[in-house]
């Protein structure tokens, strides 16, 4: 009985970490209502470089209502987020 146990555990796991080893590839990290995208549309680039200057992002999320969420630090700036078409919507401090 603890054969079969350990046996179903250990599929279990191993299927669980291909899956998630699948979505690290893709680059896709779905939970909360948000995706992971390396690159947002270039009105969206434009219009925070326009806003914010050449500050690192060190992250770009694709929100599940379609837009744009940067994660980076300026002026005690954490977040913003914009439409795909770059305008801002709003602003978060840290």
């Amino acid at each position: 009985m603890k054969k079969i146990f350990f046996a179903i555990t250990f599929l279990m796991a191993t299927s669980f970490s291909v899956v998630n080893a699948t979505t690290l590839a893709n680059n896709v990290s779905l939970s909360k209502g948000f995706s992971v995208q390396a690159t947002p549309p270039a009105a969206v680039l434009q219009s925070f470089t326009a806003l914010f200057g050449n500050v690192p992002v060190s992250q770009w999320k694709l929100r599940s209502g379609g837009e744009w969420r940067a994660h980076f630090l300026k002026n005690g700036i954490a977040r913003s987020d914009f439409t795909s078409t770059g305008v801002l919507v709003k602003s978060e401090r840290a």
